[in-house]
Protein backbone atom coordinates (compact mmCIF):
# COMPACT_ATOMS: atom_id res chain seq x y z
CA UNK A 1 0.00 0.00 0.00
CA UNK A 2 2.60 2.34 -0.87
CA UNK A 3 0.72 5.05 -3.18
CA UNK A 4 0.80 8.17 -1.70
CA UNK A 5 -2.37 10.31 -1.66
CA UNK A 6 -3.06 13.59 -2.51
CA UNK A 7 -0.37 16.48 -1.99
CA UNK A 8 -1.09 18.38 1.01
CA UNK A 9 -0.58 22.52 1.13
CA UNK A 10 2.83 22.59 2.16
CA UNK A 11 2.33 25.52 4.07
CA UNK A 12 1.19 23.25 6.61
CA UNK A 13 2.68 20.08 8.03
CA UNK A 14 0.79 17.06 7.96
CA UNK A 15 1.36 16.34 11.93
CA UNK A 16 -0.42 20.10 11.80
CA UNK A 17 -2.76 19.75 9.85
CA UNK A 18 -3.76 16.38 11.57
CA UNK A 19 -3.60 17.95 14.87
CA UNK A 20 -5.69 21.37 14.03
CA UNK A 21 -8.57 18.90 12.12
CA UNK A 22 -9.13 16.75 14.99
CA UNK A 23 -7.59 18.85 18.41
CA UNK A 24 -8.98 22.17 18.14
CA UNK A 25 -8.90 24.91 20.68
CA UNK A 26 -10.37 25.38 23.49
CA UNK A 27 -13.83 27.68 22.15
CA UNK A 28 -15.33 30.00 24.54
CA UNK A 29 -19.14 28.86 23.98
CA UNK A 30 -20.25 25.40 24.98
CA UNK A 31 -18.85 22.90 22.59
CA UNK A 32 -21.54 20.38 21.53
CA UNK A 33 -20.56 17.18 19.19
CA UNK A 34 -21.93 18.17 16.26
CA UNK A 35 -18.83 19.40 14.81
CA UNK A 36 -15.11 19.86 14.74
CA UNK A 37 -14.31 22.79 17.64
CA UNK A 38 -12.63 25.64 15.68
CA UNK A 39 -13.27 24.96 12.21
CA UNK A 40 -15.43 26.96 9.72
CA UNK A 41 -16.27 25.50 6.15
CA UNK A 42 -16.49 28.54 3.69
CA UNK A 43 -17.61 28.47 0.07
CA UNK A 44 -16.33 31.65 -1.82
CA UNK A 45 -18.41 33.18 -4.56
CA UNK A 46 -16.42 32.60 -8.00
CA UNK A 47 -14.91 35.69 -9.07
CA UNK A 48 -13.43 36.80 -12.04
CA UNK A 49 -9.87 36.55 -11.89
CA UNK A 50 -7.68 34.70 -9.34
CA UNK A 51 -6.43 38.00 -7.88
CA UNK A 52 -9.69 39.39 -6.81
CA UNK A 53 -9.95 35.64 -5.03
CA UNK A 54 -7.21 35.64 -3.44
CA UNK A 55 -7.59 39.62 -1.93
CA UNK A 56 -11.05 38.80 -1.21
CA UNK A 57 -10.38 35.57 0.85
CA UNK A 58 -7.04 36.88 2.95
CA UNK A 59 -9.01 39.88 4.00
CA UNK A 60 -12.40 38.50 5.05
CA UNK A 61 -9.74 35.66 7.46
CA UNK A 62 -7.87 38.53 8.25
CA UNK A 63 -10.77 40.47 9.84
CA UNK A 64 -11.32 37.52 11.78
CA UNK A 65 -7.84 36.03 12.37
CA UNK A 66 -8.57 32.89 10.50
CA UNK A 67 -6.01 30.58 9.24
CA UNK A 68 -7.03 28.61 6.02
CA UNK A 69 -6.24 24.51 6.40
CA UNK A 70 -7.64 23.31 3.62
CA UNK A 71 -8.06 24.45 0.49
CA UNK A 72 -9.64 23.61 -2.75
CA UNK A 73 -7.12 21.47 -3.55
CA UNK A 74 -7.56 18.71 -1.18
CA UNK A 75 -11.26 19.28 -1.05
CA UNK A 76 -11.48 19.38 -4.69
CA UNK A 77 -14.52 22.45 -4.96
CA UNK A 78 -13.14 25.45 -6.14
CA UNK A 79 -13.78 28.35 -3.50
CA UNK A 80 -13.89 25.90 -1.22
CA UNK A 81 -12.05 26.39 2.13
CA UNK A 82 -11.37 24.76 5.87
CA UNK A 83 -10.33 27.51 8.03
CA UNK A 84 -9.28 27.73 11.97
CA UNK A 85 -10.75 30.32 13.50
CA UNK A 86 -9.00 32.19 16.76
CA UNK A 87 -9.50 30.31 20.35
CA UNK A 88 -11.74 33.22 21.78
CA UNK A 89 -14.05 32.92 18.57
CA UNK A 90 -17.36 30.52 18.30
CA UNK A 91 -17.77 28.59 15.27
CA UNK A 92 -21.67 29.98 14.99
CA UNK A 93 -20.23 33.84 15.25
CA UNK A 94 -17.62 32.51 12.30
CA UNK A 95 -20.35 31.19 10.48
CA UNK A 96 -22.43 33.84 10.49
CA UNK A 97 -19.55 36.59 10.14
CA UNK A 98 -18.73 34.61 6.70
CA UNK A 99 -22.09 34.54 5.54
CA UNK A 100 -22.81 37.99 5.67
CA UNK A 101 -20.23 38.80 3.14
CA UNK A 102 -21.91 39.29 -0.65
CA UNK A 103 -18.45 37.29 -1.88
CA UNK A 104 -18.92 34.10 0.32
CA UNK A 105 -21.85 31.23 -0.84
CA UNK A 106 -22.40 29.72 2.10
CA UNK A 107 -20.47 28.89 5.26
CA UNK A 108 -20.80 25.68 7.84
CA UNK A 109 -19.66 24.07 10.55
CA UNK A 110 -17.41 21.36 9.65
CA UNK A 111 -20.15 18.75 10.82
CA UNK A 112 -19.25 15.50 12.33
CA UNK A 113 -20.54 12.25 11.08
CA UNK A 114 -20.43 8.83 12.12
CA UNK A 115 -20.07 5.11 10.92
CA UNK A 116 -22.93 2.92 12.98
CA UNK A 117 -21.86 0.61 15.46
CA UNK A 118 -23.11 -2.81 14.82
CA UNK A 119 -26.36 -3.35 15.42
CA UNK A 120 -26.22 -7.10 16.13
CA UNK A 121 -23.59 -9.74 16.40
CA UNK A 122 -24.45 -13.30 15.36
CA UNK A 123 -21.68 -16.07 16.50
CA UNK A 124 -23.99 -19.17 16.12
CA UNK A 125 -25.69 -20.24 13.09
CA UNK A 126 -27.33 -23.57 11.75
CA UNK A 127 -24.82 -24.21 8.49
CA UNK A 128 -27.51 -26.00 5.87
CA UNK A 129 -26.14 -27.97 2.78
CA UNK A 130 -27.07 -26.67 -0.06
CA UNK A 131 -27.28 -27.95 -3.62
CA UNK A 132 -26.74 -26.37 -7.11
CA UNK A 133 -29.89 -25.42 -8.34
CA UNK A 134 -30.94 -24.92 -12.40
CA UNK A 135 -29.66 -21.98 -13.65
CA UNK A 136 -27.82 -20.76 -10.86
CA UNK A 137 -23.94 -20.31 -10.06
CA UNK A 138 -22.91 -21.36 -6.70
CA UNK A 139 -19.49 -20.96 -5.12
CA UNK A 140 -17.71 -23.08 -3.25
CA UNK A 141 -16.33 -20.53 -0.74
CA UNK A 142 -17.25 -22.22 2.79
CA UNK A 143 -19.20 -19.27 4.35
CA UNK A 144 -21.17 -18.93 1.32
CA UNK A 145 -23.94 -20.99 3.29
CA UNK A 146 -24.06 -18.33 5.84
CA UNK A 147 -24.42 -14.99 3.21
CA UNK A 148 -28.57 -15.72 3.12
CA UNK A 149 -28.51 -11.77 1.62
CA UNK A 150 -27.06 -13.81 -1.67
CA UNK A 151 -28.92 -16.80 -1.33
CA UNK A 152 -31.48 -17.30 0.64
CA UNK A 153 -32.58 -21.18 1.94
CA UNK A 154 -34.23 -20.08 4.93
CA UNK A 155 -37.35 -21.71 5.31
CA UNK A 156 -39.52 -18.09 5.00
CA UNK A 157 -42.95 -17.72 3.74
CA UNK A 158 -42.19 -14.76 1.66
CA UNK A 159 -39.36 -16.44 -0.65
CA UNK A 160 -35.70 -16.41 -0.39
CA UNK A 161 -35.43 -12.55 -0.03
CA UNK A 162 -32.00 -12.41 -1.23
CA UNK A 163 -30.81 -10.53 -4.17
CA UNK A 164 -30.49 -13.61 -6.63
CA UNK A 165 -27.03 -13.33 -6.99
CA UNK A 166 -26.85 -16.95 -7.64
CA UNK A 167 -28.24 -16.44 -10.99
CA UNK A 168 -27.07 -12.66 -11.61
CA UNK A 169 -23.47 -14.30 -11.73
CA UNK A 170 -24.85 -16.87 -14.52
CA UNK A 171 -24.31 -13.38 -16.46
CA UNK A 172 -21.37 -11.86 -14.67
CA UNK A 173 -19.31 -12.53 -12.02
CA UNK A 174 -18.11 -8.75 -12.62
CA UNK A 175 -14.81 -6.40 -14.21
CA UNK A 176 -11.37 -6.26 -12.66
CA UNK A 177 -11.51 -2.77 -14.31
CA UNK A 178 -14.45 -1.62 -11.80
CA UNK A 179 -13.23 0.42 -8.55
CA UNK A 180 -15.28 0.30 -6.06
CA UNK A 181 -14.27 3.35 -3.70
CA UNK A 182 -15.01 2.30 0.03
CA UNK A 183 -14.62 5.38 2.12
CA UNK A 184 -15.30 4.13 5.66
CA UNK A 185 -13.13 3.24 8.56
CA UNK A 186 -10.39 1.57 5.87
CA UNK A 187 -9.94 -1.57 4.96
CA UNK A 188 -7.59 -4.48 6.12
CA UNK A 189 -6.30 -5.44 2.77
CA UNK A 190 -4.07 -7.55 4.04
CA UNK A 191 -6.88 -10.29 4.74
CA UNK A 192 -7.14 -13.32 3.39
CA UNK A 193 -10.27 -12.82 1.25
CA UNK A 194 -9.61 -9.26 0.05
CA UNK A 195 -6.00 -8.77 -0.62
CA UNK A 196 -6.48 -9.48 -3.98
CA UNK A 197 -9.23 -7.17 -4.74
CA UNK A 198 -7.65 -4.44 -3.06
CA UNK A 199 -6.12 -1.47 -4.71
CA UNK A 200 -3.41 1.13 -2.40
CA UNK A 201 -5.48 3.63 -1.24
CA UNK A 202 -5.14 6.59 1.81
CA UNK A 203 -5.55 7.17 5.13
CA UNK A 204 -7.38 11.04 5.31
CA UNK A 205 -7.19 10.09 9.47
CA UNK A 206 -3.60 10.08 9.97
CA UNK A 207 -2.77 11.58 6.43
CA UNK A 208 -0.78 8.40 5.30
CA UNK A 209 -0.68 5.77 2.57
CA UNK A 210 -1.80 3.12 5.10
CA UNK A 211 -5.74 2.87 5.00
CA UNK A 212 -5.33 0.10 7.39
CA UNK A 213 -8.76 -0.67 9.23
CA UNK A 214 -8.87 -0.21 13.05
CA UNK A 215 -12.54 -0.34 13.21
CA UNK A 216 -13.69 -3.07 11.50
CA UNK A 217 -16.72 -1.57 9.65
CA UNK A 218 -15.26 -0.74 6.25
CA UNK A 219 -13.24 -4.55 5.87
CA UNK A 220 -16.88 -5.97 6.59
CA UNK A 221 -18.25 -3.41 3.97
CA UNK A 222 -15.88 -4.66 1.17
CA UNK A 223 -15.93 -8.30 2.33
CA UNK A 224 -19.76 -8.12 1.23
CA UNK A 225 -18.82 -6.27 -1.70
CA UNK A 226 -16.00 -7.98 -3.61
CA UNK A 227 -14.54 -10.72 -1.30
CA UNK A 228 -12.30 -13.27 -3.37
CA UNK A 229 -15.00 -15.50 -4.49
CA UNK A 230 -15.39 -19.35 -5.48
CA UNK A 231 -11.54 -20.00 -4.31
CA UNK A 232 -12.57 -22.38 -2.05
CA UNK A 233 -11.53 -19.82 1.31
CA UNK A 234 -13.68 -17.54 3.36
CA UNK A 235 -17.23 -15.69 2.01
CA UNK A 236 -18.46 -14.97 -1.28
CA UNK A 237 -18.53 -10.86 -2.80
CA UNK A 238 -21.13 -9.45 -5.16
CA UNK A 239 -19.40 -8.74 -7.33
CA UNK A 240 -15.99 -11.10 -7.97
CA UNK A 241 -13.73 -9.16 -9.59
CA UNK A 242 -14.21 -5.81 -8.90
CA UNK A 243 -11.28 -3.97 -7.43
CA UNK A 244 -11.73 -2.41 -4.09
CA UNK A 245 -10.27 1.27 -3.39
CA UNK A 246 -9.85 1.60 0.59
CA UNK A 247 -9.81 5.51 1.62
CA UNK A 248 -10.07 6.16 5.12
CA UNK A 249 -11.98 9.06 6.48
CA UNK A 250 -13.31 7.29 10.18
CA UNK A 251 -11.24 6.89 12.98
CA UNK A 252 -11.01 3.99 15.37
CA UNK A 253 -13.72 5.58 17.57
CA UNK A 254 -16.21 5.47 13.79
CA UNK A 255 -16.30 9.18 13.65
CA UNK A 256 -15.76 11.42 10.61
CA UNK A 257 -16.38 14.80 9.42
CA UNK A 258 -17.33 16.98 6.48
CA UNK A 259 -13.13 17.86 5.94
CA UNK A 260 -12.27 14.17 5.57
CA UNK A 261 -15.38 13.25 3.69
CA UNK A 262 -14.43 16.08 0.86
CA UNK A 263 -11.23 15.00 0.94
CA UNK A 264 -11.86 11.17 0.36
CA UNK A 265 -14.34 12.12 -2.46
CA UNK A 266 -11.49 14.24 -4.12
CA UNK A 267 -9.35 11.35 -3.66
CA UNK A 268 -11.60 8.64 -5.15
CA UNK A 269 -12.63 10.53 -7.97
CA UNK A 270 -8.79 11.24 -9.03
CA UNK A 271 -8.12 7.36 -9.12
CA UNK A 272 -11.12 6.64 -11.23
CA UNK A 273 -13.87 5.08 -9.16
CA UNK A 274 -17.72 5.69 -10.47
CA UNK A 275 -18.97 3.96 -7.45
CA UNK A 276 -18.56 5.15 -3.85
CA UNK A 277 -19.96 3.44 -0.76
CA UNK A 278 -20.98 5.77 1.78
CA UNK A 279 -21.92 3.85 5.07
CA UNK A 280 -21.97 6.75 7.02
CA UNK A 281 -23.89 9.56 8.19
CA UNK A 282 -25.46 12.19 10.64
CA UNK A 283 -28.23 14.71 10.64
CA UNK A 284 -26.60 17.77 10.03
CA UNK A 285 -26.82 19.31 6.66
CA UNK A 286 -23.79 20.21 5.02
CA UNK A 287 -23.85 22.42 1.79
CA UNK A 288 -20.59 21.77 0.87
CA UNK A 289 -20.90 17.63 1.09
CA UNK A 290 -23.70 18.13 -1.15
CA UNK A 291 -21.71 20.25 -3.27
CA UNK A 292 -19.29 17.79 -4.10
CA UNK A 293 -21.32 14.65 -4.64
CA UNK A 294 -23.26 16.70 -7.01
CA UNK A 295 -20.38 17.86 -8.83
CA UNK A 296 -19.11 14.34 -8.98
CA UNK A 297 -20.46 11.99 -11.94
CA UNK A 298 -19.61 8.82 -9.43
CA UNK A 299 -22.28 7.00 -7.84
CA UNK A 300 -22.61 7.43 -4.52
CA UNK A 301 -24.93 4.50 -2.17
CA UNK A 302 -25.47 5.92 0.87
CA UNK A 303 -27.08 4.41 4.38
CA UNK A 304 -30.20 5.38 5.62
CA UNK A 305 -29.45 5.03 8.96
CA UNK A 306 -30.00 2.85 11.64
CA UNK A 307 -32.46 4.82 14.39
CA UNK A 308 -35.34 3.46 13.18
CA UNK A 309 -36.57 7.16 12.08
CA UNK A 310 -38.72 8.49 9.27
CA UNK A 311 -35.97 10.27 7.17
CA UNK A 312 -38.78 11.91 5.11
CA UNK A 313 -39.33 13.70 8.60
CA UNK A 314 -35.94 13.39 10.35
CA UNK A 315 -33.22 13.52 7.04
CA UNK A 316 -30.02 11.87 7.48
CA UNK A 317 -27.10 12.71 5.65
CA UNK A 318 -25.55 12.15 2.73
CA UNK A 319 -28.45 9.79 2.20
CA UNK A 320 -31.11 12.22 1.66
CA UNK A 321 -29.80 14.48 -0.48
CA UNK A 322 -31.72 15.47 -3.90
CA UNK A 323 -28.92 14.19 -5.72
CA UNK A 324 -29.53 12.29 -8.99
CA UNK A 325 -26.70 10.30 -8.35
CA UNK A 326 -27.00 9.26 -4.62
CA UNK A 327 -28.76 5.34 -3.77
CA UNK A 328 -30.19 5.54 -0.11
CA UNK A 329 -30.61 1.80 1.31
CA UNK A 330 -32.55 0.86 3.75
CA UNK A 331 -32.08 -2.68 5.17
CA UNK A 332 -34.35 -5.58 5.36
CA UNK A 333 -33.63 -9.16 6.91
CA UNK A 334 -33.95 -12.93 5.52
CA UNK A 335 -37.75 -12.86 5.75
CA UNK A 336 -37.83 -9.58 3.67
CA UNK A 337 -38.91 -7.40 5.93
CA UNK A 338 -38.06 -4.21 6.94
CA UNK A 339 -35.03 -4.33 10.02
CA UNK A 340 -36.65 -3.16 13.16
CA UNK A 341 -33.43 -0.92 13.07
CA UNK A 342 -33.35 0.32 9.55
CA UNK A 343 -34.77 4.34 9.06
CA UNK A 344 -37.39 4.50 6.63
CA UNK A 345 -39.07 6.95 3.88
CA UNK A 346 -41.29 6.91 0.95
CA UNK A 347 -39.91 9.76 -0.39
CA UNK A 348 -35.74 10.10 1.30
CA UNK A 349 -34.87 5.73 0.21
CA UNK A 350 -34.83 4.20 -2.48
CA UNK A 351 -34.92 0.89 -1.66
CA UNK A 352 -33.85 -1.79 0.59
CA UNK A 353 -31.45 -4.41 0.82
CA UNK A 354 -30.34 -7.64 3.12
CA UNK A 355 -28.62 -6.10 6.36
CA UNK A 356 -29.28 -8.00 9.28
CA UNK A 357 -27.80 -10.67 10.60
CA UNK A 358 -24.46 -10.63 7.52
CA UNK A 359 -21.61 -12.69 7.50
CA UNK A 360 -18.62 -10.87 6.13
CA UNK A 361 -14.77 -10.21 6.74
CA UNK A 362 -13.67 -8.31 9.57
CA UNK A 363 -10.15 -7.95 10.42
CA UNK A 364 -8.30 -11.31 11.06
CA UNK A 365 -11.66 -13.09 10.66
CA UNK A 366 -15.43 -13.58 9.93
CA UNK A 367 -18.63 -12.60 11.36
CA UNK A 368 -22.07 -11.43 11.64
CA UNK A 369 -22.53 -7.25 11.46
CA UNK A 370 -26.04 -5.79 11.38
CA UNK A 371 -26.75 -2.33 9.73
CA UNK A 372 -28.02 -0.30 6.83
CA UNK A 373 -23.98 -0.39 6.10
CA UNK A 374 -24.63 -4.06 4.99
CA UNK A 375 -27.64 -3.38 2.92
CA UNK A 376 -24.88 -0.45 1.08
CA UNK A 377 -22.30 -3.45 0.05
CA UNK A 378 -24.68 -5.43 -1.87
CA UNK A 379 -26.35 -2.30 -3.40
CA UNK A 380 -22.60 -1.13 -4.10
CA UNK A 381 -21.67 -4.62 -5.54
CA UNK A 382 -24.89 -4.92 -7.51
CA UNK A 383 -23.57 -1.75 -9.17
CA UNK A 384 -20.29 -3.18 -9.78
CA UNK A 385 -21.52 -5.71 -11.83
CA UNK A 386 -23.18 -3.57 -14.05
CA UNK A 387 -20.86 -1.12 -14.56
CA UNK A 388 -18.66 -4.09 -15.32
CA UNK A 389 -20.97 -4.70 -18.42
CA UNK A 390 -21.85 -1.40 -19.35
CA UNK A 391 -18.95 0.53 -18.64
CA UNK A 392 -20.06 3.24 -20.90
CA UNK A 393 -23.50 3.68 -18.12
CA UNK A 394 -23.15 6.45 -16.13
CA UNK A 395 -24.37 7.35 -12.28
CA UNK A 396 -27.96 7.63 -12.79
CA UNK A 397 -28.18 5.18 -15.80
CA UNK A 398 -26.72 2.78 -13.06
CA UNK A 399 -29.33 4.13 -10.31
CA UNK A 400 -32.22 4.34 -12.67
CA UNK A 401 -31.52 0.33 -13.90
CA UNK A 402 -31.33 -0.63 -9.87
CA UNK A 403 -34.71 1.22 -8.50
CA UNK A 404 -36.27 -0.40 -11.42
CA UNK A 405 -35.89 -3.78 -11.41
CA UNK A 406 -36.42 -4.02 -7.45
CA UNK A 407 -38.53 -7.00 -6.01
CA UNK A 408 -41.44 -5.54 -4.80
CA UNK A 409 -43.11 -6.40 -1.61
CA UNK A 410 -46.45 -4.79 -0.12
CA UNK A 411 -45.27 -4.43 3.03
CA UNK A 412 -42.28 -2.40 1.91
CA UNK A 413 -44.80 0.20 0.19
CA UNK A 414 -44.10 3.60 1.85
CA UNK A 415 -41.07 2.40 3.49
CA UNK A 416 -38.87 3.46 0.23
CA UNK A 417 -39.42 4.81 -3.12
CA UNK A 418 -39.27 1.79 -4.82
CA UNK A 419 -41.16 -0.50 -2.50
CA UNK A 420 -38.84 -2.55 -3.04
CA UNK A 421 -35.54 -4.58 -1.99
CA UNK A 422 -32.67 -4.78 -4.53
CA UNK A 423 -32.25 -8.12 -7.08
CA UNK A 424 -29.17 -7.92 -9.30
CA UNK A 425 -30.15 -10.74 -11.57
CA UNK A 426 -33.18 -8.33 -12.28
CA UNK A 427 -30.92 -5.10 -13.05
CA UNK A 428 -28.10 -6.95 -15.39
CA UNK A 429 -30.63 -9.12 -17.05
CA UNK A 430 -33.17 -6.77 -18.57
CA UNK A 431 -29.99 -4.50 -20.14
CA UNK A 432 -28.15 -7.00 -21.46
CA UNK A 433 -27.85 -6.93 -25.24
CA UNK A 434 -30.05 -9.59 -27.08
CA UNK A 435 -27.36 -11.85 -29.40
CA UNK A 436 -27.85 -14.89 -31.08
CA UNK A 437 -25.40 -17.61 -30.69
CA UNK A 438 -25.04 -21.18 -30.78
CA UNK A 439 -23.06 -24.60 -31.43
CA UNK A 440 -23.84 -28.02 -32.82
CA UNK A 441 -22.48 -31.04 -31.68
CA UNK A 442 -21.12 -33.40 -33.44
CA UNK A 443 -21.16 -30.29 -36.92
CA UNK A 444 -20.30 -33.38 -39.15
CA UNK A 445 -20.64 -37.12 -39.82
CA UNK A 446 -21.95 -39.69 -42.16
CA UNK A 447 -25.75 -40.32 -42.79
CA UNK A 448 -27.59 -40.39 -40.66
CA UNK A 449 -26.86 -37.88 -38.44
CA UNK A 450 -28.49 -36.46 -35.23
CA UNK A 451 -27.47 -33.26 -34.32
CA UNK A 452 -27.91 -31.31 -31.59
CA UNK A 453 -27.78 -27.81 -31.08
CA UNK A 454 -27.21 -25.95 -28.16
CA UNK A 455 -28.38 -22.07 -27.36
CA UNK A 456 -25.64 -20.00 -26.30
CA UNK A 457 -27.58 -16.62 -26.68
CA UNK A 458 -27.19 -14.08 -24.24
CA UNK A 459 -30.10 -11.09 -23.22
CA UNK A 460 -32.24 -14.18 -21.73
CA UNK A 461 -34.46 -14.29 -24.86
CA UNK A 462 -37.76 -16.17 -24.66
CA UNK A 463 -38.54 -17.39 -27.91
CA UNK A 464 -35.95 -19.47 -30.34
CA UNK A 465 -36.47 -20.43 -34.09
CA UNK A 466 -34.47 -22.86 -35.65
CA UNK A 467 -33.63 -23.18 -39.50
CA UNK A 468 -31.66 -26.07 -39.80
CA UNK A 469 -30.83 -25.78 -43.35
CA UNK A 470 -32.83 -28.59 -45.25
CA UNK A 471 -36.33 -27.41 -44.84
CA UNK A 472 -36.64 -28.15 -40.99
CA UNK A 473 -37.43 -25.86 -38.30
CA UNK A 474 -37.57 -25.47 -34.59
CA UNK A 475 -38.83 -23.74 -31.59
CA UNK A 476 -37.26 -25.45 -29.00
CA UNK A 477 -34.48 -23.72 -26.76
CA UNK A 478 -31.75 -26.65 -27.30
CA UNK A 479 -33.28 -28.64 -30.28
CA UNK A 480 -31.97 -32.09 -31.53
CA UNK A 481 -32.21 -32.69 -35.45
CA UNK A 482 -31.42 -35.58 -37.95
CA UNK A 483 -29.81 -35.08 -41.28
CA UNK A 484 -30.52 -37.93 -43.62
CA UNK A 485 -29.61 -36.55 -46.87
CA UNK A 486 -25.66 -35.77 -47.59
CA UNK A 487 -24.25 -32.23 -48.03
CA UNK A 488 -23.57 -28.93 -46.29
CA UNK A 489 -26.04 -27.13 -44.69
CA UNK A 490 -26.48 -23.43 -43.04
CA UNK A 491 -27.89 -23.11 -39.88
CA UNK A 492 -29.85 -20.14 -38.54
CA UNK A 493 -31.27 -18.75 -35.15
CA UNK A 494 -33.26 -16.00 -34.36
CA UNK A 495 -33.66 -14.92 -30.57
CA UNK A 496 -36.52 -12.99 -29.06
CA UNK A 497 -37.56 -11.26 -26.18
CA UNK A 498 -40.17 -8.58 -25.20
CA UNK A 499 -40.77 -8.16 -29.19
CA UNK A 500 -36.67 -7.04 -30.03
CA UNK A 501 -35.01 -9.85 -32.06
CA UNK A 502 -31.41 -11.01 -32.85
CA UNK A 503 -30.30 -13.17 -35.66
CA UNK A 504 -27.03 -15.20 -36.50
CA UNK A 505 -26.20 -17.77 -39.15
CA UNK A 506 -23.54 -20.35 -39.85
CA UNK A 507 -23.05 -21.17 -43.27
CA UNK A 508 -22.04 -24.66 -44.66
CA UNK A 509 -22.15 -25.10 -40.90
CA UNK A 510 -23.03 -28.74 -40.68
CA UNK A 511 -21.42 -31.79 -43.38
CA UNK A 512 -23.55 -34.72 -43.34
CA UNK A 513 -21.99 -37.24 -45.28
CA UNK A 514 -22.71 -40.57 -47.45
CA UNK A 515 -21.69 -43.54 -45.37
CA UNK A 516 -19.75 -45.12 -47.60
CA UNK A 517 -17.58 -43.66 -50.43
CA UNK A 518 -15.44 -45.78 -52.84
CA UNK A 519 -12.42 -44.04 -53.62
CA UNK A 520 -9.99 -45.93 -56.22
CA UNK A 521 -7.13 -45.19 -58.22
CA UNK A 522 -7.94 -45.80 -62.19
CA UNK A 523 -5.44 -47.09 -65.16
CA UNK A 524 -5.11 -44.29 -67.47
CA UNK A 525 -4.45 -44.10 -71.01
CA UNK A 526 -0.47 -44.02 -70.27
CA UNK A 527 -0.41 -47.82 -68.47
CA UNK A 528 0.00 -45.96 -65.61
CA UNK A 529 -2.40 -44.77 -62.37
CA UNK A 530 -4.52 -41.74 -61.90
CA UNK A 531 -3.75 -40.08 -58.28
CA UNK A 532 -6.37 -40.96 -55.44
CA UNK A 533 -9.16 -39.15 -55.33
CA UNK A 534 -9.73 -36.11 -52.96
CA UNK A 535 -12.51 -34.33 -51.47
CA UNK A 536 -11.29 -30.61 -51.71
CA UNK A 537 -14.30 -29.25 -49.45
CA UNK A 538 -14.40 -31.81 -47.64
CA UNK A 539 -17.83 -32.80 -47.74
CA UNK A 540 -17.32 -36.58 -47.91
CA UNK A 541 -18.07 -36.50 -51.89
CA UNK A 542 -14.12 -36.99 -53.87
CA UNK A 543 -15.35 -35.07 -56.89
CA UNK A 544 -11.57 -34.51 -57.58
CA UNK A 545 -12.08 -38.03 -58.92
CA UNK A 546 -8.56 -38.15 -61.09
CA UNK A 547 -6.56 -36.35 -58.37
CA UNK A 548 -5.20 -33.06 -60.39
CA UNK A 549 -6.46 -31.10 -57.47
CA UNK A 550 -8.94 -29.35 -59.10
CA UNK A 551 -12.56 -30.24 -60.45
CA UNK A 552 -12.61 -30.76 -65.22
CA UNK A 553 -14.21 -32.70 -67.37
CA UNK A 554 -11.92 -35.23 -67.06
CA UNK A 555 -13.58 -36.15 -63.29
CA UNK A 556 -16.87 -36.63 -64.79
CA UNK A 557 -15.80 -38.70 -67.41
CA UNK A 558 -13.17 -40.79 -65.11
CA UNK A 559 -16.60 -41.13 -62.91
CA UNK A 560 -18.55 -42.68 -65.25
CA UNK A 561 -15.11 -44.97 -66.00
CA UNK A 562 -15.33 -46.09 -61.87
CA UNK A 563 -19.01 -46.75 -62.17
CA UNK A 564 -17.90 -49.07 -64.90
CA UNK A 565 -15.40 -50.89 -63.15
CA UNK A 566 -17.01 -51.19 -60.04
CA UNK A 567 -19.72 -53.11 -61.84
CA UNK A 568 -17.23 -55.33 -63.03
CA UNK A 569 -14.60 -55.41 -60.83
CA UNK A 570 -16.09 -55.00 -57.81
CA UNK A 571 -17.79 -57.81 -54.99
CA UNK A 572 -21.23 -57.21 -55.22
CA UNK A 573 -22.66 -56.54 -51.39
CA UNK A 574 -19.76 -53.97 -51.42
CA UNK A 575 -22.15 -52.00 -54.25
CA UNK A 576 -25.15 -53.78 -53.80
CA UNK A 577 -26.33 -50.63 -52.11
CA UNK A 578 -30.57 -51.34 -53.32
CA UNK A 579 -30.28 -55.01 -51.70
CA UNK A 580 -31.68 -56.65 -55.20
CA UNK A 581 -28.88 -59.44 -55.00
CA UNK A 582 -26.69 -58.17 -58.20
CA UNK A 583 -25.39 -54.75 -59.26
CA UNK A 584 -27.76 -52.99 -61.32
CA UNK A 585 -28.76 -49.72 -63.17
CA UNK A 586 -30.46 -48.66 -59.56
CA UNK A 587 -27.09 -49.60 -58.23
CA UNK A 588 -24.95 -47.38 -60.24
CA UNK A 589 -27.62 -44.60 -59.65
CA UNK A 590 -27.12 -44.26 -56.17
CA UNK A 591 -23.36 -44.46 -56.34
CA UNK A 592 -23.67 -41.57 -58.55
CA UNK A 593 -25.54 -39.73 -56.15
CA UNK A 594 -23.38 -40.62 -53.61
CA UNK A 595 -20.42 -38.84 -55.59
Amino acid sequence: MRNLGPSLNRGVCLVCVLLILWCGAVQAEEITQDYVPGQVIVRFADLDSVTAETSVVSTLNSKIGADTILSSKELGINGLQVVQIPNDSSVTDAVDFYKSSQYVSYAEPNYIMQAPSPVSDVTDKANEQKEEPAGMTIPNDPGFENQWGLYNTYNVSSGRADIHATEAWNITTGSPDVIIAVLDSGVEYNHEDLVERCVSGYDFVNMDDDPQDDYGHGTHIAGIISAATDNNLGVAGVSWKSKILPVKIIDSNGITNTALELMGITYAKDRGAKIISCSWGGYSYSEALKEAIDSSDALFICSAGNEGYDTDSIPQYPASYDCPNILSVGSTDKADHLSWFSNYGAVTIDLMAPGDEIYSTVPGTYDYKSGTSMAVGFVSGTAGLIKGVKPEFSASQIKNLILNTVDQKYWLMGKCATGGRLNAYNALYINLPLNASFTARPSSGTIPLNVQFIDQSSGSPDTWFWSFGDGQQSSLQNPVHLYMVPGSYSVSLTTSRDGISSVTEKSDYIRVKPPYQPVKQFADNKGEKYPLPTDPNDDGLYEDINGNGWLEYDDTKLLFDQILFAIKEQPLGQFDFDGSGFVGYGDVVKLYQMV
